[in-house]
């Protein structure tokens, strides 16, 4: 059969890209190894109730500083899908201190200087900018209208230019605006949602997301699962074809250039080759390049990437929702261990470097708000989970008896630290499961076991795989790898931009309009000459 389009993979990247094809129109078919779609964007269900693979918060700021806001506008997700908005930004507790962070940037800036007065220069100019970074990247060039094209050079450009060549890392700019250690943890408080290591990690990226999570994060409602089956949706209400358990075995190439794929069909053993005009991975570039394509298609500028950090999630069924337990405690709680006694500067290194039972870790209860994972209308048990960072390293080469007795004693040490903050709160626990790097490898296929992609220690196209491969010609690349990846966001926004570019490639895009922009300015600024010229022409 003969597609437009051919997408590997069904994770959200994958997912965006093709519900944005086949709504313009464009004839697509979507392969996904596993029996859903959505890759870490998906729930399952244990104890007849549904818990959330990979969803804590999404960022999700003002319209003109969060280019989903396009994005939905277009595939009109909100009608599909229900957002709820989180009660606070976050809490951080560790030994004898408590922050609580509130939702809203001038809440959240007010907050900040209540606690350390003496940053308020600082606190400032932090928000200040994280605000420009924003809303210098909260639209698509294809999403402006024509009199935001034509201020952009003046009112934004500049920026992009600039954050282009600045790439410093999120620890050097909050070196260079604050001295108090606390203040510069606390603002990285949710660092393992990103990266490991805050000198490497890209300061752009900090501040798109950090900007977005204060100015509007939210949860999906029934879990990001609703997310991925709206975007299968649109694809197939729009004429294109999602197939689950099938496995692309080849990207079909010929004279350099990509024609279609080879795949088999995991339900009936069948080996079906489909031919396409392009063919969109929404996979890990490593394992395209090493086993679906001959090995002179390699592209070996990608082996100065690495791959990020990755996570152990224990998953939790309480007996009953915890707001009848712990009075106002967070949606999110992030639980150190005397990291806050400790200078900002020693968490420049991996955190590999500390055990993985001496790591902070996140405490997400997603019974504080109206989360839509039960299942049963009446039902009276919350979820939530216990999460951190993790590598692959830790895990992979150990027996089965091996590895189930690692991850049960993480989870009694997990719950002996939440302990301080959370009295007894194992006696409240029902049912308990934990994922690993590992975990994460089986189901998606990563290389090392993370969602994330590749390490975000650069911005723009620095740090990624060029959405166009540099080897195969018709062959795009989307989701965590690509440009801006990691993330839901990043995810999103990766396939929503492959799209836009199959369709008319950026800088086409850009050199049409600025073509048009031109002639447009050249027509007023001599129109005092055309017009008499014209108007007598007219007598």
């Amino acid at each position: 059969m003969q597609y437009d389009v051919i997408i590997i993979g069904g994770g959200i990247g994958g997912l965006t890209a093709g519900a944005v094809l086949s709504k313009k129109g464009k004839k697509v078919l979507l392969l996904e190894q596993h029996f859903i779609v959505g890759g870490a964007a998906t729930i399952f269900k244990r104890k007849d109730i549904n818990l959330e693979v990979g969803l804590h918060e999404m960022d999700f700021g003002k319209y003109g500083y969060d280019v989903k806001h396009d994005l939905f506008n277009f595939l009109e997700l909100n009608k599909r899908v229900e957002f709820v908005s989180l009660p606070e930004t976050w809490q951080v507790v560790d030994n004898n201190i408590s922050y609580k962070v509130p939702e809203g940037i001038k809440e959240a800036e007010e907050y900040l200087i209540s606690q350390f007065p003496h940053e308020t220069k600082g606190i400032k100019k932090y928000f200040k900018k994280m605000k420009r970074a924003a809303f210098a990247f909260g639209r698509l060039p294809y999403d402006m209208n024509f009199f935001e094209f034509l201020i952009y050079p003046l009112v934004k450009f500049p920026f992009v230019v600039k954050y282009f060549f600045d790439q410093r890392s999120t620890g050097e700019v909050l070196d260079s605006l604050f001295k108090d250690d606390k203040l510069k943890r606390l603002l990285n408080a949710n660092l393992v949602y990103f990266h490991d290591n805050p000198y490497e990690f890209s300061w752009h990226y900090h501040a798109l997301a950090q900007y977005n999570y204060y100015n509007g994060a939210k949860f999906i409602k029934g879990g990001s699962y609703s997310l991925s089956k709206a975007l299968a949706d649109i694809i197939t209400e729009n004429g294109g074809t999602v197939e689950t358990m099938c496995n692309v075995d080849k990207v079909l190439v010929e004279n350099g250039k990509a024609y279609g794929v080879s795949y088999t069909n995991k339900r009936t053993k069948e080996v079906v080759e489909v031919t396409s005009d392009y063919v969109i991975a929404n996979c890990a570039p490593e394992n395209l390049y090493t086993s679906m394509v001959d090995e002179k298609y390699n592209d070996t500028s990608l082996e100065k990437f690495e791959e990020s950090v990755s996570l152990y999630t224990v998953y939790l069924v309480f007996k009953e929702n915890l707001e009848n337990i712990y009075k106002n405690h967070a949606y999110s709680t992030f639980i150190c261990q005397n990291d806050y006694d400790k200078p900002f500067s020693q968490m420049n290194g991996s955190m590999k470097n500390t055990p993985i039972e001496d790591r902070g870790f996140v405490f997400v209860d997603y019974g504080r708000i109206d989360s839509g994972l039960a299942i049963k209308e009446d039902e009276k048990r919350a979820v939530g989970v216990f999460c951190s960072a993790s590598y692959l390293s830790e895990w992979e080469n150990l027996s089965k008896e091996e590895y189930m007795a690692k991850k049960n004693k993480l989870v009694e040490d997990l719950f002996i630290r939440a302990e301080k903050y959370f009295p007894n709160l194992e006696d409240h626990v029902e049912y308990f499961e934990v994922s690993t790097p590992k975990t994460i490898k089986r189901y998606m296929k990563t290389p090392s076991g993370t969602a994330y992609g590749y390490k975000n220690n650069h911005y723009l196209r620095k740090g990624r795989v060029p959405r166009f491969s540099r080897t195969i010609k018709n062959l795009l690349f989307t989701g965590a790898y690509a440009f801006p990846g990691g993330g839901f966001t990043g995810a999103l926004i990766s396939g929503y931009m492959a799209a836009m570019n199959l369709i008319e490639p950026l800088r086409i895009h850009i050199i049409r309009r600025l073509i048009i922009t031109t002639i447009i300015c050249i027509g007023i600024s001599t129109a005092y000459k055309w017009i008499p010229a014209l108007l007598s022409l007219l007598k």
